[in-house]
């Protein structure tokens, strides 16, 4: 047997939401808004070639039962699939009703351009990174059972994370929650994938991809997103309070990616040496590693692309990473 009928209906589950990802994606190239395009568009390839990706493994490294998501989380995923979605269609209705009561006509309206938040607000944001973070060490040191109830933790978040923001780009009118948009800068706003939906996307790509080869998968996972972390969380906090030097027309600054490289850097040495009991690393492996993944964190917030830094910094360096141990050990 190929795959059991609740990993299809999973499968099928999130395969629509990668076609729904395509779709926004055609819509921002339709409504000539580059940058959500190309974002949108590295979003749904590695969303979709993850999930592929991991139905390839799931039938060379799983169970004999080959499940895409490990019982009981399947029943459970599907369970909350069946419960969410008429929840929050009765949110969307509620809203509906409510412009329409009020006769309120939706209008859309040109933001100020706001290309940075005060800085409490950032850190704030950047605080979320840590939820994050706990998760990571958590998916990594409590056993096999629980990394399947991480994947099905993280997997729950994008599914209810995913249908909120294609209703707030799709349908803004009816977008039940809009004090969110608050949270979100200029480019962020209209037809682009919010910043969470790219950590989101992020994390569970690079654990759809590498979890399964263990133990060097979750190893790498770990050590990877913590440099990410650490790394874009201090260049932004340094670059906002310290940076004097822009690179080129940005709002990022030499100072800040120095530091957020250092912080890469010394934030991977940590991590693979608190997991050297895990997996045997020598000294060389220790140092080789982390400075790969500081210079990739680097090149990536160096060059400062269109596509969201919480997708790129995950998937780029838990990828090269991966293929470097790989090959180092």
């Amino acid at each position: 047997m190929f795959l059991n009928v609740l990993s299809i209906i999973i499968i099928c589950y999130f395969y629509v939401f990668g076609l729904f990802i395509l779709y926004i994606t055609y819509l921002a190239r339709k409504r000539g808004e580059q940058g959500a395009f190309f974002n949108n568009l590295i979003h749904a390839i590695v969303f979709i070639v993850a999930i592929t990706i991991n139905i390839i493994l799931t039938n060379i490294f799983n169970s004999p039962n080959r499940e895409f998501i490990e019982f009981p989380f399947n029943i459970i995923m599907t369970g909350f699939v069946l419960i969410f979605l008429p929840i929050f269609y009765l949110f969307i209705s509620r809203e509906k009703h409510r412009v329409k009561k009020r006769k309120i006509r939706y209008i859309h309206i040109e933001l100020p351009s706001i290309t940075q938040f005060p800085l409490k607000y950032d850190i704030y944001r950047k605080l979320t990174h840590f939820v994050v973070l706990g998760v990571i060490f958590f998916y990594f040191t409590s056993g096999f059972l629980n990394q399947n109830l991480v994947v099905f933790l993280v997997g729950i978040s994008l599914i209810g994370l995913l249908t909120a923001d294609i209703v707030r780009i799709l349908k803004p009118e009816i977008y039940p929650l809009k004090p969110v948009n608050q949270l979100l800068r200029e480019k962020e706003l209209h037809m682009r994938l919010g910043p969470h939906i790219s950590m989101s996307i992020g994390c569970f790509s690079v654990i759809l991809l590498f979890g399964k080869i263990q133990p060097i998968g979750p190893v790498i996972i770990c050590t990877s997103m913590v440099m990410s972390i650490f790394g874009d969380v201090t260049a932004n906090l340094i670059g906002r309070t310290l940076g004097r030097r822009k690179i080129r027309k940005t709002n990022k600054t030499y100072e800040g990616l120095i530091a957020g490289m250092g912080a890469a850097l010394f934030s991977g040495v940590i991590v693979l040496y608190i997991l050297r009991n895990y997996y045997n690393f020598n000294i060389y492996t220790i140092l080789i590693i982390p400075i790969i993944g500081m210079m990739t964190i680097g090149l990536l917030d160096y060059l400062d692309l269109e596509i969201d830094d919480n997708l790129t910094f995950n998937f780029c360096v838990s990828t090269i990473l991966f293929f470097i141990s790989i090959s180092l050990l």
